[in-house]
């Protein structure tokens, strides 16, 4: 976005600067997976389930932001306000998923659901709070 052409170079670097993101959710999806020992199928080929349940975050990246490229200026707040919409959407995927492949009962679903969502916001939030160099910097 900042220089408005992409080349081979970019988005190699890209790939490899947000490759710790899949590493991330891997753990988080591998926690939940792996806490829940009634699950119907083994490990691996849950974790690729919870991959996939990531469409609603994925599809929202590339929506809004590749509006946001399309645009000169970009309004912050909507493109932040607009992720609620993807939020709900996985906390009704991760609820399913923990019912149906992981073989919980409701309650312990809405628990899992509950963890992966602190534990992706907090994760997300401090990478934010470090990259703008400490949380001192966005208290103000």
């Amino acid at each position: 976005m900042a220089v408005q052409r992409v080349t081979v170079g970019l988005v190699a670097t890209a790939a490899l600067s947000w490759s710790f993101a899949v590493l991330l959710q891997s753990i988080v999806g591998l926690a939940i997976i792996v806490s829940a020992p009634a699950r119907r199928i083994g490990v691996l080929p849950a974790l690729d389930l919870w991959f996939a349940g990531h469409v609603p975050y994925s599809l929202w990246m590339l929506v809004a932001l590749g509006l946001t490229a399309m645009r000169t200026s970009a309004n912050i707040s909507v493109v932040i306000i607009s992720a609620i919409v993807p939020a709900i959407w996985t906390a009704l995927i991760v609820t399913a998923f923990c019912r149906t492949v992981l073989g919980t009962t409701a309650a312990a679903a809405r628990w899992r659901m509950a963890a992966h969502f602190v534990a992706i916001w907090t994760i997300t939030l401090s990478y934010i709070a470090w990259a703008a160099g400490g949380w001192f910097q966005l208290l103000p």
